[in-house]
């Protein structure tokens, strides 16, 4: 595979970043360390869209964590220009850029001593934001990030677990409404359920919020899941490839960048797609306050081997099958099979994947954000969604082949 994307019609799709406003730009962005012959960063450029997560992923040492510091200055660029919102930040006093910038990283960094109130009041207090004002939003925000306030607001974070307090260190970097938001790896230490309910809650909040998000990872499965745009960097932070995901997967920049995602680029195409996209299908339901009886001859009436037992809240409850409708010495709530493998509308088609997987029915039920029942994903639609996918894929290469036929066009 050749190491140029010149004179690529697929490959020029993954450089250009302008579809739409440019937020960041980054210029000739360069950092140089004492001793070191080598820079750390080399001559970073990168425009970065209003409103999208763009990740940084790239090896160990490749200056993915180094460049995004330089965009609020905690380390200062030897050279270039950090351009925000059309003003050239490079040079003017970094405690009042750091107040507009959002950042959250991975040991979360909050302070012990203080209450969780405090800890998200951080940024607020520092601007002069009266009382009334700061405890308001500090309110809203706990509440956004699924932490009642009045359950959370007056515990310290030794009380809260790793998932939670991350959670916290969320709503402080957003605390001052910051345009733009910087995100060190916030999910790395936390383990892999917790973890996959973080990415899902913060993409959801992201469709509400619309922040200009920088991302670090070095996990291009999460890079994937997470970022409207991915930037795989080499050594020095030099970019292979500024593309969608979708584009990285499907046209690899060079051999760099094809090595790097690996194998298994159709599994890795499930994270490109959420359950909202796939229209779930109906489950044979009844409900916990239903007469039994009622929910016997519903049973035998349908086709369906199970029946999804919701609560008062509608919320999945149980599977029950026919003997468990017809035995009168256990109540509803405790026949049948516990209900597992719930996924929430903008978890992707490889999380649901994963909770079939796990589940025993072969099946991922669909939830509010409230945990209410919105219906079944079955493994057929994620097979029919996979082809699909493969068959926009072999047309978007026929369209390239035409533009270009010097051009070579998998198979």
């Amino acid at each position: 595979m050749s190491d140029q994307t010149n004179g690529d019609p697929l490959a020029r799709l993954g450089t250009d970043a302008e579809t739409g406003e440019t937020m960041i730009e980054l210029q000739e962005l360069t950092k140089r360390f004492p001793g070191q012959e080598t820079p750390a960063v080399d001559r970073l450029s990168l425009s970065i869209p209003k409103g999208e997560i763009v990740v940084f992923v790239g090896p160990s040492g490749c200056g993915k964590t180094t460049s995004l510091k330089m965009i609020n200055r905690i380390i200062e660029p030897s050279s270039g220009h950090i351009i925000i919102d059309g003003e050239d930040v490079t040079d003017i006093d970094p405690n009042h850029l750091r107040r507009r910038i959002g950042y959250v990283i991975q040991q979360i960094g909050l302070f012990p001593h203080i209450r969780i109130a405090e800890n998200v009041a951080t940024v607020p207090h520092l601007l002069g934001w009266d009382k009334d004002r700061t405890r308001e939003r500090v309110d809203e925000l706990l509440d956004v990030v699924g932490l009642p306030p009045e359950q959370y607001r007056e515990r310290f974070p030794k009380e809260l677990s790793g998932g939670q307090r991350q959670r916290v260190g969320v709503a402080r970097a957003l605390a001052a409404d910051p345009p733009v938001l910087l995100m060190d790896e916030p999910f790395g230490a936390i383990d892999p359920i917790t973890r996959t309910r973080l990415q899902n809650e913060f993409l959801r909040l992201q469709t509400e919020l619309q922040k200009t998000i920088c991302f670090v990872t070095h996990d291009i499965d999460e890079a994937i899941k997470m970022g409207d745009r991915i930037a795989i960097l080499q050594e020095g932070s030099r970019v292979a490839q500024f593309a969608t995901p979708e584009e990285i997967l499907t046209h690899p920049a060079n051999d760099f960048v094809e090595d790097f995602v690996g194998t298994g680029a159709t599994l890795k195409r499930l994270k490109l797609t959420r359950v909202k996209e796939v229209e779930p299908t109906e489950a044979l339901t009844g409900r916990v306050d239903e007469d039994r009886e009622t929910l016997r001859q519903r049973f035998d009436a349908s086709d369906w081997t199970a029946m999804l037992l919701l609560d008062r809240e509608n919320k999945p409850l149980r599977w029950l099958r026919g003997p468990d409708l017809r035995q009168q010495d256990r109540p509803l709530e405790k026949a049948g099979v516990r209900t597992r493998a719930l996924v929430e509308p903008q978890a992707t088609l490889s999380d649901a994947l994963e909770e079939m997987l796990l589940g025993a029915a072969g099946v991922a039920i669909v939830v509010d954000r409230r945990g209410a029942y919105r219906g079944l994903l079955d493994i057929d639609a994620i097979i029919t969604t996979i082809q699909t996918m493969k068959d926009a894929q072999a047309e978007y290469y026929r369209a390239a082949k035409l533009a270009d036929p010097e051009d070579e066009v998998p198979a």
